[in-house]
């Protein structure tokens, strides 16, 4: 009894503090093997910019596991975003704010959209978000013209007078402005899930949809406002990509769909919260983030990175998960 009751406790940590503990592990190994070129303040900040897209993104994926509905399509929606965002300005001389702005309503819209054929017609949000996924990326496609997108040369074919993209929205995806917005981002995911009814509501519409309807609560708006506010944490993101980058090049934005995933997922246990989160959401990012630039520092051959990437967030997450067989 007392060996089981000991084996609970151990396991119950590592459900609770897996993620940290291998984010940990990770840095001290990174550390002690390659001194020089990981352990150094200019890395760490290299790494916090490096995570901040898929932190962001990661965000609007929260909302969505929150309130029980799943969103293939962030991705696109992302690169979509970079493509508008950078071209209202440059190709249509639209300002700055109008166009950032002008980007998230369109962002939001797709969510809408999603929501629309989740809710209404009853397709699985898997399939409807894979769905809108491919219109998404064969949109951009049609809108560049198949080709990169360089705010800096005009489009082949079409007749348009170039404006120049601000210095400000180009600082936008560089430190630390980059990590500023992330964090940003981050605390008003916290306060909303944290600290307000709609954000208990999402939880409790995802945890069991029936009983929060017995209980008033409004299902299909919390579900909308899920896909809604996923798909504009994915324009922000897309809007830092292109800011980042200079240019946006086709499924630009597909990269970050899987880290974002696995970045929530990892962190919903930390802390012994149970559920996706915001602070936990950015531990997972941290984790990949710290996983990838320490094999960089290694000189790890690039084709073999996602291996060992994928092996190190699997171990996460069954030391997190290690705990369910004692329940």
């Amino acid at each position: 009894m007392k060996n089981k009751t000991g084996s609970f406790q151990i396991g119950r940590f590592l459900m609770d503090w897996g993620a940290i503990v291998a984010m940990v592990a990770a840095f001290v190994i990174f550390s002690v093997a390659a001194p020089q070129a990981f352990f150094s303040w200019a890395n760490m900040v290299t790494i916090l910019r490096s995570i901040s897209i898929t932190a962001v993104i990661a965000m609007g994926a929260t909302f969505a596991f929150s309130a029980g509905v799943f969103d293939l399509s962030i991705g696109s929606t992302a690169t979509m975003a970079a493509a508008l965002s950078v071209t209202f300005i440059a190709w249509f001389g639209i300002p700055m704010p109008i166009a950032i702005l002008l980007t998230l309503v369109i962002c939001m819209a797709i969510g809408g959209i999603n929501a629309f054929f989740v809710i209404k017609t009853h397709v699985p949000a898997f399939l409807a978000t894979l769905a809108m996924q491919f219109i998404l990326d064969g949109a951009e496609l049609t809108y560049s013209g198949g080709s990169l997108i360089n705010p800096k040369v005009a489009p082949a074919g079409r007749d348009i007078t170039l404006t120049a993209v601000p210095d400000l929205f180009n600082s936008l995806g560089k430190a630390p402005l980059i990590i500023l917005i992330m964090l940003a981002c981050i605390a008003v995911v916290e306060l909303f899930q944290g600290q307000t009814k709609h954000g208990r509501f999402l939880y409790m519409v995802g945890s069991n949809p029936e009983a929060a309807r017995l209980s008033g609560v409004k299902v299909n708006f919390y579900r909308t406002l899920a896909f809604m506010m996923t798909a504009v944490f994915a324009g922000i993101g897309g809007i830092l990509i292109v800011s980042r980058a200079g240019t946006v090049a086709a499924n630009a934005g597909s990269t970050f769909l899987m880290p974002a995933i696995a970045a929530v997922n990892i962190g919903a246990a930390v802390g012994g919260r149970g559920k996706p989160n915001a602070i936990g959401t950015f531990v997972g990012a941290a984790l990949i983030g710290v996983v990838e630039n320490g094999l960089y520092a290694l000189a790890f051959p690039y084709y073999a990175i996602n291996v060992v990437k994928g092996l190190i967030l699997l171990l996460a997450l069954v030391m997190s998960n290690y705990a369910n067989k004692e329940n």
